[in-house]
């Protein structure tokens, strides 16, 4: 028997080149990559089909979720459905140490004050703004003006009462989307803000942390204003235009704290106390809902630069 013939490599790509000629192009059955010109129209009909149901199908998903989606605010929120407090200025272990006597000591938290205080200001305030003191909401589309003079006469520039061993900051609440504060009933306001609500007003006390060191705080310790931050402030519009949000004033209160202790940390709280932001006690504060918790730390000055 003969040996079988094996194909050289120059007639195996003949062969195979042959072949996707055939593929591309019968011109013996009129084929184009083996369909017939019927089968190209039926196939070609299948997925045109195919492709307008599946963005029929798309579109009418997006018509239905845009109608679940509100224009002026996001659809979810943050669990946390009430605010908390912050406060101007403030460091990374929530402790403000420093020399009344060495303004470069203090300088970094007179600039984050005077920052917020130069936000506030009245030309700032202009169109878009309708005075709220008539303690109601400002019509759509405005927002309340903010009169920084409420701060008080002792927090403002250029020291904020830190050359004075009477430090000021600012509080105010987190922004929640549309949460707005709601009034006491009758008979259930809590003692400790007994003398300073108002009806209208969230009130906000501050003082020694858990009152364990009272005597810490000397009697100039004041917060203004006196009744705390209007409510005609709230709700937060939270709007997804972000000019519009922009125009947002967040309202504040300074505290001025009458630091009586020197060389020692001064721990202080604030809390917040409206109708449904109720300071709940127990072993752990653990359901209480709103409060701030920060130091004070005098260093003491050397003899020629006391106070």
């Amino acid at each position: 028997m003969g040996e079988e013939h094996k194909p050289t490599f120059m007639e195996n790509v003949a062969t195979n080149w042959a072949a996707f000629r055939l593929f591309l192009w019968n011109s013996e059955k009129k084929e184009f990559l083996g369909r017939n010109g019927k089968s190209w129209a039926e196939i070609g009909l299948f997925y045109l089909i195919y492709y307008i149901f599946l963005a029929g199908f798309w579109g009418l998903m997006l018509f239905i979720f845009l109608q679940t989606v509100s224009p002026d605010h996001p659809s979810y929120n943050s669990y946390v459905g009430r605010p908390g407090l912050s406060v101007t200025p403030i460091s990374e272990d929530s402790l403000i140490k420093y020399s009344a006597a060495n303004d470069n000591d203090y300088a970094k938290y007179v600039d984050e004050l005077q920052a917020i205080w130069d936000s506030l200001d009245p030309a700032n305030q202009t169109e878009g703004y309708v005075d709220c003191t008539n303690e109601t909401a400002p019509p759509e589309g405005s927002f309340c003006q903010f009169d920084r003079t409420t701060l008080g006469e002792f927090c403002i520039p250029p020291d904020f009462g830190y050359n004075q061993r009477k430090p000021c900051v600012f509080i105010a609440l987190n922004r929640v989307v549309d949460w707005a504060p709601e009034d006491y009933e009758a008979g259930e306001i809590p003692e400790e803000v007994a003398d300073s609500y108002k009806p209208g007003n969230i009130a906000i006390k501050c003082g020694s942390y858990k009152n364990k060191k009272p005597e810490q705080l000397g009697p100039d310790t004041r917060i203004y204003p006196y009744y705390g931050i209007p409510n005609h402030y709230f709700p937060f519009p939270g709007n997804t235009n972000v000019s519009k949000r922009a125009g947002y004033i967040k309202p504040y209160i300074a505290v001025r704290f009458d630091l009586a202790a020197r060389e020692e940390e001064i721990k202080v709280q604030c809390k917040t106390y409206t109708g449904n932001i109720a300071p709940l006690t127990g072993m752990y504060d653990t359901k209480y809902e709103s409060e701030i918790a920060f130091s004070f730390h005098l260093t003491k000055e050397p003899a020629h630069l006391e106070l």
